[in-house]
C-alpha cells in the first residue's frame, strides 16, 4: 500500500512539473526546455520535462550524478591502462576479426568469444569491404577515427563537464574496436530513417529491439519500412551468396546458448529490453531505447557495451511526437540546451 501511494505521489509530481513546462511553453519561455514541441498543429504539442527543469528541482542529485560519472571515467582510464599493459593486442582486437574475415572466403569456423571470431551477417562485410582493402594498420586507424567521430557527435548536445567523462567512458569500446557506437548511431538515425534498424538486426540480432518503438506507438508505416528494408537487404544478399547466409544462420543456432551470463538471464534481459522500449514509446521517452539495447546485448559482461548509452543525449533531443514525420532538433533554433544550459 505504501509503495502504491509513493508511486501515485511521484506520478502527480511529474504531471505537475510537466504542466509547468507546458505553461512556460505557452508563455513564450519554451526555450528553457531541452525538448519542446513539434511542428505539429496546435493541440498536438507534446512538451516534455527537461534536464534543466530536473536539475533545478534536484540539484544535489545532479551534482552526485556528475561526480559519479567523473569517478567512473577515472576508473575507466585505470582499467584501459592496465588492460593495454597486460595485453597490448587488446587494441583493435574486434575490428581485426572484421578485417580478417574480409581477406578471404567468409567462414564461421571460430566459436563465439574466441579471438578473431566473426559473428555478424555477411552483409556487414559487404558494407565495410572497401575499407578492408586497406592494410591492417591503416584499417585500424580508420576504424578508430570513425568510432571517435561518432562518440563526439553523440555527446555534442551535452555541456562539456558531462560530455568529457561520458566520452571517456566510451573509450573501452574505441579500444577494442567493436560496433556498439555504430549501433548507438543507428538508434538515433533509425528514429528518422527506420531502414537504419537493419544494421542492428543484421549484426547483433537482439539489439534490434528498438524497432518495437514503432509498433508500440502505432507507427505502422515506419515499422513496415524498417522491416521491408531489412528483408530486401537479406533477399538481395542471399541471392548473391546463399552459402554464407546459411552458414551464419547455422552459426547463430549453434551458439544460441553461448551468452556468457547464461541463456535464462539473457532471455530475461531481452524481455526487460522490450518493456523499456514500450514504456519509452508510450511516454515519448526515446532515450530509453539506448538502455533497452544495452539490456538486449548478446554479451553483457564488461563495460564495452555501455558505449550504447552515449546515444542518450541525441535521443533525448530528438522530437518524437508522431505525425508528421519526425525531425532532429537543429542546434541553431530547436535545441535550446546549449553547453551552458545544464548547470549542476
Amino acid at each position: 500500500m505504501y509503495h502504491f501511494d509513493a508511486v501515485v505521489v511521484a506520478m502527480n509530481y511529474v504531471r505537475r512539473i510537466a504542466g509547468d513546462a507546458a505553461q512556460s511553453s505557452q508563455s513564450g519561455k519554451w526555450k528553457d526546455f531541452m525538448v519542446v514541441t513539434s511542428n505539429t498543429p496546435a493541440g498536438n504539442q507534446w512538451p516534455l520535462l527537461t534536464a534543466k527543469a530536473f536539475a533545478e528541482k534536484f540539484p544535489l542529485f545532479i551534482k552526485a550524478a556528475l561526480f559519479g560519472l567523473w569517478f567512473m571515467s577515472a576508473l575507466v582510464i585505470v582499467k584501459i591502462v592496465r588492460s593495454v599493459m597486460a595485453e597490448p593486442r587488446v587494441y583493435g582486437q574486434d575490428s581485426h576479426a572484421y578485417w580478417l574475415a574480409a581477406q578471404g572466403d567468409l567462414v564461421y569456423s571460430r566459436p563465439a568469444g574466441t579471438l578473431d571470431a566473426y559473428l555478424y551477417s555477411p552483409v556487414f562485410l559487404t558494407l565495410i569491404k572497401p575499407l578492408t582493402w586497406l592494410p591492417w594498420p591503416v584499417f585500424l586507424a580508420a576504424w578508430t577515427a570513425l568510432l571517435l567521430a561518432i562518440v563526439l557527435w553523440l555527446v555534442w548536445p551535452l555541456p562539456g563537464k558531462w560530455a568529457v567523462p561520458l566520452t571517456v567512458c566510451c573509450l573501452p569500446e574505441v579500444l577494442v574496436n567493436n560496433i556498439f557506437l555504430l549501433l548507438a548511431l543507428a538508434a538515433v538515425v533509425g528514429l528518422r530513417w527506420p531502414a537504419a534498424w537493419a544494421f542492428p538486426i543484421l549484426t547483433k540480432v537482439t539489439m534490434g529491439v528498438g524497432l518495437l518503438w514503432f509498433a508500440a506507438r502505432g507507427e505502422w508505416w515506419s515499422l513496415i519500412k524498417s522491416i521491408g528494408a531489412t528483408s530486401l537487404i537479406v533477399a538481395v544478399a542471399y541471392a548473391v551468396d546463399p552459402p554464407s547466409w546459411q552458414a551464419w544462420v547455422h552459426f547463430l543456432l549453434s551458439n544460441r546458448d553461448g551468452t556468457k551470463d547464461g541463456l535464462v538471464l539473457f532471455v530475461l534481459r531481452c524481455l526487460g529490453a522490450v518493456v523499456l522500449v514500450v514504456i519509452g514509446a508510450r511516454l515519448n521517452w526515446a532515450w530509453l531505447i539506448a538502455p533497452a539495447m544495452l539490456l538486449a546485448s548478446p554479451v553483457l559482461v564488461s563495460i564495452v557495451p555501455a558505449a550504447l548509452l552515449a546515444a542518450i543525449p541525441r535521443l533525448a533531443v530528438t522530437n518524437r511526437p508522431g505525425s508528421p514525420p519526425n525531425h532532429f532538433l537543429r542546434p541553431e533554433d530547436d535545441m535550446p540546451m546549449s553547453r551552458s544550459r545544464l548547470r549542476a
